[in-house]
C-alpha cells in the first residue's frame, strides 16, 4: 500500500506553515539553562535536561516550563 505525505498546517492551527515558523522560531530563541536542550519537530517541541539528581531536574524542568507558558500567554497560544 502506497501512501502520500504532503505538507500542512500544524494541528489545528490556523495560521500557514510559514506564519507558525517564524512564531515557534521565537520559542526556540528563549534563553534556556546550559543544562537544557530545546528540539523542535514540526508542531512539537521536547526539552532534553541533564542533571546530577532528579531533584535537580525536576527544578530546571519547572522553571523552563514557566518560561515556555509565559511564551505562550504572550503569544496567545495554549497547548493541548
Amino acid at each position: 500500500m502506497k501512501t502520500e505525505v504532503g505538507s500542512g498546517t500544524p494541528q489545528v492551527y490556523c495560521c500557514d506553515p510559514g506564519l507558525w515558523n517564524i512564531q515557534y522560531n521565537s520559542l526556540l530563541n528563549l534563553t534556556f539553562t546550559r543544562r537544557t536542550k530545546a528540539v523542535a519537530f514540526a508542531d512539537d517541541l521536547i526539552l532534553v535536561i541533564g542533571g546530577k539528581t532528579v531533584s535537580k531536574v525536576e527544578t530546571i524542568s519547572n522553571l523552563e516550563m514557566s518560561k515556555i507558558t509565559a511564551w505562550a500567554k504572550s503569544n496567545e497560544i495554549n497547548f493541548s
